[in-house]
């Protein structure tokens, strides 16, 4: 949990540094560097998913996940989670919380690095994808958080569940990994495509439901647990 608490605060920080400064950064300059990350993040998603080497089981986790999501529709929940947080914010802070919290909760979610930096850092100890992590969300916090407010900073707590999530549940998926390795990159490969779908909703302003495909990350376990079985039977 170290790592993901490094994490935590690092967004706070940057989250900080972007609102206490907006003033004084040029919001042209901003809006300018918030497309090229949406450009960096089409990017980390399409390197993702040069890794895949079983990409019909990517296809099907995206198809059933994506429908099991737009039934659950997990979008409208976290949009109405985000309304109620940002009338109670709205108290004590005069600014729009949703775009924010929604957006930066997914791109520092749903990446392989917070999935597979999470479960490096619980089973071996080994902190460094969540330290890399951690600088790159820390500086993306800055200028998200310059254009978009303290939406940003609120998503730190979404990072410190998801990720503490992710660290419990490797401890009870740590004997799947291990008899079926292929299940981390299967993970990955759905995370990446995620993800390259965030950068484009960034880059072109347009508003694929990523939400209600959250649990297409699910879908690559249950895959491996079948394969697991299988290998028991035979």
């Amino acid at each position: 949990m170290f790592g993901t608490i490094v994490n935590f605060f690092a967004i706070i920080l940057g989250s900080l540094i972007g609102i206490l400064f907006h003033k004084r950064i040029n919001q042209d300059i901003a809006y300018s560097l918030f497309k090229v990350l949406g450009l960096c993040v089409i990017y980390l998603g399409i390197i993702g998913l040069i890794k895949v080497e079983n990409p019909m089981v990517i296809i099907l986790s995206m198809a059933l996940g994506t429908l099991l999501g737009e039934v659950i529709n997990i979008e409208k929940k976290l949009e109405t989670m985000s309304n109620r947080i940002e009338m109670l914010v709205n108290k004590y802070y005069k600014g729009k919380i949703k775009d924010g919290f929604l957006t930066a909760t997914l791109l520092f979610c749903i990446g392989s690095m917070a999935i597979i930096g999470t479960i490096e850092s619980t089973l071996s100890n080994n902190h460094a994808t969540l330290y890399a992590k951690s600088i790159l969300d820390g500086i993306t916090s800055v200028i998200f958080a310059s254009t978009m407010g303290l939406g940003v900073m609120l998503s730190s707590f979404s990072v410190l569940l998801y990720q503490g999530s992710i660290s419990v549940l490797a401890n009870f998926i740590k004997p799947l990994v291990t008899a079926v390795p292929e299940t981390i990159p299967m993970i990955s490969g759905v995370g990446s495509l995620m993800i390259m779908g965030l950068g484009i909703n960034m880059v072109f302003n347009l508003k694929l439901k990523i939400s209600n495909m959250l649990p297409s990350i699910l879908i690559p376990i249950f895959y491996a647990m079948g394969l697991f079985l299988w290998n028991i039977i035979q």
